[in-house]
């Protein structure tokens, strides 16, 4: 899949600033592949929460009585959409916001109101104008969620790969008492730095190398000090097959390694750095065992394995899950999505507007309430320097007049998951899931596996 990502583009430079769509496009043929005239359903009416229903009008709505909670969500209905990013900006309170949904979008969506509902009151017009979309007039429902706030709670982030945790959770993580914890190296993907290393053992080996310091340090921007961001130093592209071929060990996928547990002793925590790598999934789940016991976190923040579609995401997320099962501590998890299962381009729009759900047709999704995270337009110009840090997230340029700019259309392309765009947002959005449903979630999970290759 490699080779048929890297022959898709002529040029050097291109390979560079398209390695991220690469990525993307081994985790399945379509980018987009949900149908925009079907409804986004979550059922939210089971949520814990309060469900009050509003008059929704050409202009907006008055907002009601009996609701309370830090996340809102308003239920539309779109009956047409007519831009090519059509979007809603909503104001009220003295705030506004904007949120973007699929081209040609009809049907059922939601529209994240959480920062116009720390300033309304019963009775204040919340104001909604549109850009190429028309709505359904009528009563409809205004979901409200009750979230604890996450300053000083004990906060364990659990990071795929090296600049999930930034994408998912800088804000999170930068408000809490946290402790960030990379799965992977990121020691895969594309050739990044093939211009410096060409020989592809070499070249990959250097890459998880330069990927693991990145997971170490970048949580600085964040307040996490670098003992507190570590690494476990599994290898990328391989947590699927790990759990397929279990008690086997699995090697890395592109890298060459003489030292098994070489990322792992990249770390500034001396703990793990002593802990013996044992490339298993009994190793993975032992390891996350540890953590959850030297944490003891009240938030424990992951991918959700039915909405993220990365083979390392889910699988992260599962053996996490079997590790709580080990664990006595109470705690929630917080799930979200970096590379969403029906549209990779989520969340949609420029990175002035708002995270909305990501696209789901129907099924459980064994949440019993949403929380959108809240950033301040100084927290999100932390975390787009957080994202720029990483070297995966950005081309890699000598600097010395070889840098080939991409075609206009090739860069459009790779606009569509540029994490630039996608990642330094005015919220964070997760769905929130209890120790007792996260093991039914994993039951479900891999209810629905029959194999499966990583990337």
């Amino acid at each position: 899949m490699w080779k048929a990502c890297n022959a898709r583009w002529s040029s050097a430079a291109t390979l560079l600033l398209l390695g991220g769509l690469c990525s993307a496009l081994a985790f399945g043929q379509d980018l987009e592949p949900f149908d925009e005239k079907t409804d986004y359903d979550y059922g939210l009416e089971a949520f814990n929460g309060a469900h009050v229903e509003v008059a929704l009008d050409r202009a907006g709505f008055t907002w009601p009585e009996g609701g309370r909670g830090e996340t809102v969500l308003l239920e539309i209905r779109i009956q047409r959409s007519r831009s090519d990013s059509p979007s809603i900006e909503a104001r009220g309170g003295g705030a506004a916001s904007s949120q973007h949904f699929e081209k040609g979008a009809r049907g059922r969506r939601f529209l994240d109101l959480s920062r116009q509902a720390r300033r309304v009151r019963a009775g204040d017009r919340v104001e909604l104008r549109s850009n190429g979309i028309r709505w359904q007039i009528g009563p409809t429902a205004l979901h409200f969620f009750a979230n604890p706030e996450v300053a000083d709670r004990r906060v364990l982030v659990i990071a795929p790969h090296p600049d999930d945790a930034e994408i998912a959770a800088f804000g999170v993580y930068r408000a809490a008492r946290a402790d960030v914890v990379t799965v992977t190296s990121g020691d895969a993907g594309g050739q990044k730095f093939e211009a410096l290393f060409p020989e592809s053992g070499e070249h990959y080996r250097l890459k998880g190398w330069i990927r693991t310091w990145d997971s170490i340090t970048v949580p600085f921007f964040g307040g996490i000090e670098p003992g507190r961001a570590r690494n476990l130093g599994f290898y990328d592209a391989t947590l699927d097959r790990m759990w397929a071929v279990q008690p086997e060990a699995v090697e890395p996928a592109l890298a060459v390694l003489e030292d098994p547990g070489f990322y792992r002793s990249l770390n500034v925590d001396e703990t793990l750095r002593a802990r013996p790598f044992d490339s298993t999934w009994k190793g993975l789940v032992g390891d996350l065992l540890a953590e959850l016991e030297r944490v003891r976190p009240e938030i424990v923040l992951a991918a959700h394995p039915l909405l993220d579609r990365h083979r390392d995401h889910q699988f992260a997320t599962i053996a996490l899950i079997e590790a709580l099962e080990k664990w006595s501590g109470p705690c929630e998890l917080y799930l979200y999505t970096n590379h969403a299962i029906h549209n990779e381009a989520f969340p949609l729009g420029p990175r002035q507007a708002m995270t909305g759900l990501p696209p789901w047709p129907g099924g459980e999704l064994f949440a019993h309430r949403i929380y959108s995270h809240q950033l301040s337009p100084h927290e999100q110009d932390l975390k787009l320097v957080a994202l720029e840090a990483m070297h995966d997230l950005r081309p890699f340029d000598l600097r010395d007049g070889s840098f080939e700019e991409p075609s206009r259309r090739d860069r459009r392309r790779a606009e569509k998951v540029d994490y630039f765009r996608r990642g330094p947002r005015p919220n964070e959005i997760f769905f929130v899931v209890s120790k007792a449903s996260a093991i039914r979630l994993r039951e479900a999970f891999l209810s629905g596996q029959a194999g499966g290759a990583s990337l």
